[in-house]
């Protein structure tokens, strides 16, 4: 329409605007999860967000949880701009710290 008629002027009540733009926010939320769960089918097992990570393995500085990468102990999964790990290998990366701190 707006192509049609360039030059026609709309007026929309702040509220219907705000209940249109927290509507649009609710379904890319919800496509976003749904794009997240088939990933994580297709990787087999559960992926867990870089930040929920952070804080199982006691809120390692980001430049830790950048060497780990690089040394292959985490492999990060990216979906759109969202960092995931592998549950498998943050619960790896928890066992090999209790067993260093029982030497």
């Amino acid at each position: 329409m707006a192509r049609q008629f360039p030059e026609m002027t709309v007026s929309i009540r702040a509220c219907d605007l705000i209940a249109a733009n927290e509507a649009l926010v609710r379904k890319v939320r919800a496509e976003v999860e749904r794009e997240q769960d088939r990933r994580a089918k297709k990787y087999g097992e559960q992926l867990i967000k870089k930040e929920d990570a952070r804080v199982i393995l006691g809120k390692p500085h980001p430049t830790t949880m950048w060497r780990w990468e690089n040394a292959e102990y985490l492999h990060k999964v990216k979906i759109g701009n969202s960092v995931f790990y592998r549950k498998s290998e943050i619960e790896g990366l928890i066992k090999s710290k209790e067993v260093k701190n029982t030497r």
